[in-house]
């Protein structure tokens, strides 16, 4: 019993933490926060922030564990449909409205996807299409995807996450598709 009650303690601390850095991102940028800024704002010691973070950036990426594990849950399987793709990036598209965190975010949204697509690509690419290199496929994908996102995010949101995905799909969609599957 006295575990669980430790890690719902942490649980709240690490939100409080994640919480504070959103809030600091959107009044100054992440650029020009310090540690100091964010347990401040959350209203914790420097020990307790050291205790669950060691950096800035690992406070910032604990933000996207969520997007990531939904990153391997999807990449681990073999089988592309014609849905499972563009729920992952529905699911990015609500992250980052829902976060907000401008282009901080994206950086991250570009790292992850383009790692997880590469890894995942490299062994299902050369089974289906072997003109296509998946580091291009990778990259073609996940630049495409930010440059929506970059486009979305200028012009303050001017679609729900639904629609950008939609719109995302409708771009990218058919040529992905052909080269996943060997046409």
């Amino acid at each position: 019993m006295p575990q669980k009650v430790m890690d719902r303690r942490v649980e709240r601390t690490r939100r409080s933490l994640q919480n504070a850095l959103g809030q600091l991102i959107m009044e100054k940028g992440f650029e020009k926060i310090t540690v100091q800024d964010v347990i401040d704002r959350a209203n914790v010691g420097r020990s307790t922030f050291y205790a669950h973070f060691e950096s800035l950036d690992q406070l910032l990426l604990s933000g996207f564990e969520p997007l990531r594990a939904q990153f391997e849950d999807f990449l681990s399987g073999t089988e592309y449909d014609n849905e499972s793709p563009w729920a992952l990036s529905l699911t990015m598209f609500q992250q980052v409205q829902k976060q907000q965190g401008g282009y901080i975010t994206l950086t991250h949204v570009q790292k992850y996807l383009y790692g997880y697509l590469l890894d995942h690509l490299k062994t299902a690419l050369p089974k289906r299409n072997k003109n296509i290199p998946p580091e291009l496929l990778a990259h073609y994908v996940a630049s495409s995807f930010i440059a929506l996102m970059t486009w979305w995010i200028d012009n303050n949101y001017p679609f729900p996450a639904e629609k950008m995905n939609e719109l995302f799909r409708q771009l990218v969609e058919p040529g992905t598709l052909a080269i996943m599957m060997g046409e």
